[in-house]
């Protein structure tokens, strides 16, 4: 957990952003799960014995060099445990949704660029990339779905995360 910490201290937001705006954005998936039953979804699952807690960082960049609107939003997404033990190498993240606004509001559906293991052990980082360009300081929730090795599924949420801004 202090390596992650460590890694997201260091990982300036201007820095994350322009990382996100040269990695491009995975496509949608066809089989996406309803606002409400994203909104719904558990904040702490059990995976293989491990209770898994979602975290994000997100946000948009306005630096002098962005164009006047801005970049697309861009963050990180971390899944660890809630122990600071490592999560299990065999669960993944499949599918990554973030929802701006209530049940008729706006969906961002992504895969997410999965970080290499050995620079954020103990946790599963994905990068997101490529977003919607929501408004700075705005709330989301943002969904992973999660599989492990025998194929089981599940979707682990975090609520009311808050779009952050680089100027």
């Amino acid at each position: 957990m202090a390596r992650f910490e460590c890694l997201m201290r260091n990982l300036t937001a201007a820095a994350m952003i322009s990382l996100a705006v040269a990695c491009g954005s995975s496509p949608t998936t066809p089989d996406a799960p309803s606002i409400p039953d994203l909104q719904s979804a558990p904040t702490r699952v059990v995976m293989q014995g491990k209770t898994l807690v979602l975290g994000a960082s997100l946000g948009r960049d306005f630096m002098p060099i962005a164009p006047p609107d801005g970049r697309p939003l861009a963050g990180l997404v971390r899944i660890s445990a809630e122990d600071g033990s490592p999560v299990p190498t065999d669960i993944s993240a499949a599918t990554t949704w973030v929802i701006h606004g209530s049940s008729s509001g706006d969906i961002w559906t992504t895969s997410g660029t999965p970080q290499p293991r050995d620079q954020t052990a103990p946790a599963l980082v994905l990068l997101l990339t490529g977003g919607p360009k929501w408004p700075p300081n705005d709330t989301v929730d943002v969904v992973v779905r999660l599989r492990d090795a025998t194929g089981r599924v599940t979707l682990l949420r975090a609520p009311q995360q808050v779009i952050g801004a680089s100027y």
